[in-house]
């Protein structure tokens, strides 16, 4: 999951970045949009994080059979705007399930409606 971070905070969405955690019919709900296969996933987090330098953390993680719970949160400023106010997505959950090849199948995005409100959703 830090690599999908890392990757997320910087708009990699190479073959070798942390996008390959995900299986390719992946189906993403974040916030109040969906995205199917993981040529849709890669293209929403680059739309979505492209106007913005981000930061993910991740606080804690925990498992549940082939579910994984993070919570974390994110920081966001907009690009070229260093004097700007940060958002801060905080507190940020994740849930992913994995499939038997230990790639995510599905993934759950959900944050603050404030945080939702700063990023245009």
């Amino acid at each position: 999951m830090l690599n999908l971070f890392k990757s997320i905070d910087d708009l990699d969405t190479s073959a070798d970045s942390g996008f390959q955690i995900f299986a390719d019919d992946v189906v993403l709900q974040f916030g109040p949009k969906t995205s199917h296969g993981l040529d849709e996933v890669k293209k929403f987090f680059v739309k979505l994080d492209a106007p913005f330098i981000t930061k993910h953390y991740v606080d804690v993680v925990y498992q549940y059979g082939s579910a994984y719970f993070m919570q974390g949160s994110a920081s966001l400023r907009k690009k070229g705007d260093s004097e700007g106010a940060e958002i801060r997505a905080a507190p940020l959950f994740n849930l992913l399930w994995f499939n038997s090849e230990g790639k995510v199948i599905r993934y759950v995005v959900d944050f603050p409606p404030e945080a939702a409100k700063d990023a245009g959703f």
